[in-house]
Formats: structure tokens, C-alpha cells, sequence
């Protein structure tokens, strides 16, 4: 037996109120309307759903337990309806989201942050500290549905937008003679064994460019995958490193951050799937480009050095 929802409405109004009129003006009906309506879902049921006197309205046993069920399915059905809205309008469900490396500190808690704020229903996950490579083998294996990566690095099935681009920075041992410097040059980091990110990674491409158009070659002691532990061989002493600017959010003892003359700049761009059109996408896509808008507005390096001066 299918009932509907009006007939739920209209049945929980009335034993809510005890009174049709009461009840029928507060639905917009005509009592009579209202009473008919009444009457035929009790047919509809084969019992008595309410007892009715001049004075009063009484709920039966079967009324009662019609009551409280009618009450559930409506809130239910309303929670339904605002969820698909808010699953439509792209602010509730879960969202999968990668961040290539140093954005996993300098970007990534300001989206999750921002997040919170504008979508708080969104239900994120979040994986950092992977490079460009990975991050579209994930794409493409659906086990992330945005990216922030470096570079646009093309493939099929994948969309793929360059919302800025950042300088890059020195990361040095706190025993390098080059912390003395304000900002160095490619001359200063020629011949210097480096640390670095994998052969396959936008960064190391980025260094190889950068010292080859001063006709040098890095010189690498040992490769890294993630910044953290990047950063770790740096406070080691076993090496210095071109980092993205965002870098500099991972602050670590033993570990200096200089500007570079002239510096490579490398582009951070969002990918996702060519046939997701999800709102939730789409919102995430434009939280990401304000906050990353903001994260390299000002490069941190010169910042930091700023307030060193000034103090």
C-alpha cells in the first residue's frame, strides 16, 4: 500500500493540532477538503486513525503510531532534500584531493581551512606530499579527484589549469657559508653537491634548466621524494636544495632559506578528470585558486627576510 507524502502531512497536521480547523489553515485548505482527505486515507488503512467529537480530536492507538511514524518519514524526506541540494549546489559529499609536495605545507592547511569555512559539509581527504607523476596515476586510478601539481603535464582523460606560478628558493644547511648571503646566485650554487627531488619530478627538471643556462650540471648526493624528508638531509648537512618557494612553510631546525637571483619559477596548476563535472569539483577549484593566490603573493623567503631587518 503506497502512501503519499501529502497525505502524511496533511494526517500529521491534524493530529498534531487536534483541531481540523486549526489544522486546515494552517495547510492553506478548506476544512471540508481537509476532513475528506482524512476520512479517505482511513479507508485507505481500513482503521480509525482519529475520533472526532464537536469539541475535540482524539488520536487512536493506530493514529498514534501513524503519528510518530509520519513524523520520521517527513524529516527524513526533508534531510533527503536538502542533502541532494547541497550535493547539487557542490557544498556536501566526499571530495578527494593531492598536493605535490611543499603545497602540502604552505597550501594545503589553508584549503582544508577555507574549506571548513565556505563548504563545512564537504567531506575531504586529503594525500600530500606526492609528486606531479603520482599525482596523475591517482587521477587517472580515481583514487584522487583533484590534484595541485607542478606543471601541466598532459594526459588523456585529464583537465588540466595553471592558476599561478611560484619562485623558487634555496634551501641550505644552518652551517652554510652561503647563509651569510641575502639572496644567491646560480655561481654560488654551481659546483655545490645538491640534495633534490626524484629525476622524474618537475623540480628536478627546473634545477637541471636553471644551472644548465649558467652551463652547469647538478651535482646530487641524494634524491628525495617528499620535502619533509628533502629538508632532513638538508638540516643534515648532506647538501643544499632548489625548493619551490611554498617550501618554506615546513620550517625545520637546521635548515635556512635564501632567495636566488633571477630565479627558475615553477607553475602550479590543478588537474582533474575530463569527465567529472561535479559541483563539489568546481568549488574546490576555486578555493584552491584563491588560496594559492594568496600563498605566493609574496614569496616567504623575502618576507622573512623583511622582518629579520626591520627587528
Amino acid at each position: 500500500m503506497m502512501l503519499e507524502t501529502r497525505q502524511l502531512q496533511n494526517f500529521a497536521m491534524v493530529a498534531r493540532e487536534r483541531h481540523f480547523g486549526r489544522a486546515a489553515e494552517r495547510l492553506g485548505l478548506a476544512q471540508p477538503y481537509l476532513s475528506q482527505q482524512i476520512r479517505k486515507l482511513e479507508r485507505q488503512l481500513g482503521t480509525t486513525l482519529l475520533h472526532r467529537t464537536t469539541r475535540s480530536v482524539t488520536v487512536t492507538p493506530a493514529g498514534a503510531h501513524l503519528l510518530e511514524e509520519a513524523e520520521r518519514v517527513l524529516a527524513e524526506l526533508d534531510t533527503l532534500g536538502t542533502e541532494v541540494g547541497l550535493i547539487g549546489s557542490g557544498l556536501q559529499g566526499p571530495l578527494r584531493l593531492g598536493f605535490t609536495g611543499s603545497t602540502t605545507y604552505g597550501v594545503m592547511p589553508q584549503v582544508v581551512r577555507r574549506t571548513a569555512a565556505l563548504a563545512p559539509r564537504l567531506q575531504l581527504s586529503v594525500s600530500g606530499e606526492m609528486i606531479t607523476p603520482q599525482l596523475v596515476t591517482q587521477l587517472l586510478d580515481r583514487t584522487v579527484d583533484i590534484a595541485l601539481l607542478r606543471g601541466t603535464t598532459p594526459a588523456t582523460g585529464l583537465e588540466c589549469q595553471t592558476i599561478g606560478s611560484e619562485p623558487c628558493i634555496a634551501a641550505l644547511p644552518s652551517d652554510s657559508d652561503l647563509v651569510e648571503a641575502e639572496a644567491i646566485t646560480a655561481a654560488d650554487i654551481s659546483g655545490r653537491v645538491l640534495v633534490g627531488y626524484p629525476e622524474t619530478s618537475v623540480m628536478s627538471t627546473t634545477t637541471a634548466n636553471f644551472l644548465g643556462a649558467h652551463h652547469r650540471t647538478p651535482d646530487y648526493a641524494i634524491r628525495a621524494s617528499q620535502t619533509s624528508t628533502l629538508m632532513s638531509l638538508i638540516a643534515a648537512g648532506l647538501g643544499m636544495a632548489i625548493v619551490p618557494g611554498t617550501a618554506s612553510a615546513l620550517a625545520i631546525p637546521g635548515v635556512e632559506f635564501r632567495t636566488i637571483v633571477d630565479a627558475p619559477r615553477t607553475e602550479l596548476a590543478l588537474a582533474r578528470r575530463a569527465d567529472d563535472d561535479s559541483r563539489a569539483t568546481e568549488r574546490m577549484t576555486a578555493i584552491i585558486t584563491e588560496v594559492v593566490a594568496a600563498a605566493i603573493a609574496e614569496p616567504p623567503v623575502a618576507a622573512a627576510i623583511a622582518e629579520e631587518d626591520a627587528s
